[in-house]
């Protein structure tokens, strides 16, 4: 009786990890470096998603400036950084085995900002496609390294952006 008391324990504890590791909810936090043509923009990340099912998800994406970028155009030196930047992406996820995924997303993005210039102040914002991908690595049952690529295409003549991140990934 205790043998089976004690196998039928382990067994729900085993199951209980793994419902864990596959909850259909993710919530990260990481950096970000976005490069546009005369900057590179540090942001922390922080991501939601839900898995609608195994392949498909949705993510949603709060990005909060880290500071500042200087740059010099002709005798002016401008000053601008990211606010923060919010965006809604459709995720399709490969899973490669049980520990490792890859994953393309696509999406609507938008970034407000701020500049200075020769003691003028002004703010902005620019909205636009998004789109790119990345992998995912489960190290420990519902714990994920994320690294992933976005390019951001902006409407209006408003230009583009690549972004690099990494970021830490919680499954519940």
């Amino acid at each position: 009786m205790k043998s089976l008391l004690v196998a039928v324990s382990s067994i729900a504890v085993l199951a209980g990890a793994a419902s864990a590791q596959e909850g259909p909810f993710r919530l990260g936090a990481g950096y970000q470096a976005i490069d546009t043509d005369g900057a590179t923009y540090d942001t922390l990340t922080l991501r939601g998603s839900y898995d609608i099912t195994p392949i498909f998800s949705v993510e949603g994406d709060l990005l909060v400036g880290l500071g500042d970028e200087s740059t010099t155009i002709g005798a002016t030196t401008v000053t601008s950084e990211i606010d923060y930047g919010v965006g809604l992406y459709g995720v399709a996820r490969l899973p490669l085995n049980e520990q490792f995924s890859v994953f393309a997303r696509g999406g609507y993005t938008y970034i407000d900002g701020s500049a200075s210039a020769g003691g003028v102040a002004f703010s902005g914002d620019v909205d636009g496609w998004a789109f790119g991908g990345g992998a995912e690595w489960a190290f420990a049952g519902p714990n994920a390294i994320r690294i992933d690529y976005t390019r951001y295409d902006f409407v209006n003549g408003n230009g583009d952006a690549d972004a690099f991140g990494i970021s830490y990934v919680r499954r519940f």
